[in-house]
C-alpha cells in the first residue's frame, strides 16, 4: 500500500502546482523560486501544464493496486510511465538549477517522489 500513499502525495503536490500555474496569485514556497519555475516557459509540455501531467501520472500510480485486480502485470507496466516521468523530472531539475537558476520545492518533491516510486516498483 505504500505506492498508494506515494501516488496520493504526488497528486496533492501536482494539483497545487497546476493550480498555481493557471492562476496569478502568490505561490507558497520554502524559497523564492517556485513561481519563477512553475510559471516559466518550461511549465508546460506540449501546451499542457506540468502539474496536470503530474496529477495524471500520480493518480495512475495510486490506482496501481486497483489495476492489478484486472491486469496482474500492472505493477511492472507502471515502470514505463515512471521511467518517462523520471527522465522528464531529471530534465526539469536540470532546467531549475542551470537555466532558470531558481528552485521550486514542490517540483523537487515531485521528482523525489518519482524516484521513490521507481525504487518501490523495482524492489517491492
Amino acid at each position: 500500500m505504500p505506492i498508494v500513499w506515494l501516488g496520493l502525495a504526488g497528486v496533492a503536490i501536482s494539483a497545487y502546482v497546476w493550480y498555481t500555474h493557471v492562476t496569478s496569485g502568490p505561490v507558497v514556497c520554502l524559497g523564492s523560486g517556485c513561481a519563477t519555475v512553475i510559471r516559466s516557459e518550461y511549465g508546460r509540455l506540449l501546451g499542457v501544464p506540468n502539474g496536470a501531467l503530474g496529477v495524471l501520472y500520480f493518480a495512475l500510480v495510486a490506482a496501481t493496486p486497483l489495476l492489478e485486480r484486472w491486469l496482474p502485470d500492472a505493477r511492472s507496466l507502471m515502470l514505463i510511465p515512471t521511467s518517462v516521468a523520471l527522465v522528464l523530472y531529471l530534465f526539469l531539475t536540470y532546467l531549475q538549477f542551470f537555466v532558470l537558476r531558481a528552485l521550486c520545492n514542490w517540483c523537487l518533491m515531485s521528482a523525489g517522489l518519482t524516484v521513490v516510486i521507481f525504487l518501490a516498483l523495482i524492489f517491492t
